[in-house]
């Protein structure tokens, strides 16, 4: 063994590309109920947000929230995270990671 655990976090991000467009898909799927609190940026030729916060229940995936945008040559998506017990923690992909 390594030391090194996989951690558990309550939202995970998946991005996708097919031709043009780009899609961000925040799921949620937690070990245990709780609330959590998110915030999805995606910034190319124009931004777009999106907040929430839900209640999430143990071991039930869910999906939170979908958004779409054109590829640009220079694009950038931004999760923010925090989760009850008041762990945070934030995804990154494109130029900006």
């Amino acid at each position: 063994m390594n030391g090194t655990e996989p951690v558990e976090r309550a939202i995970d991000m998946e991005i996708s590309r097919e031709g043009e467009t780009i899609e961000v898909v925040l799921r949620g799927n937690s070990p245990r109920d709780q609330r959590v609190q998110y915030e999805l940026e995606l910034t190319g030729a124009s931004t777009s947000r999106h907040k929430g916060s839900t209640m999430l229940r143990a071991n039930d995936a869910s999906v939170l929230s979908t958004m779409r945008m054109s590829a640009a040559p220079s694009w950038c998506v931004t999760a923010r995270v925090t989760e009850q017990d008041g762990t945070t923690y934030e995804f990154l992909e494109g130029t900006c990671a």
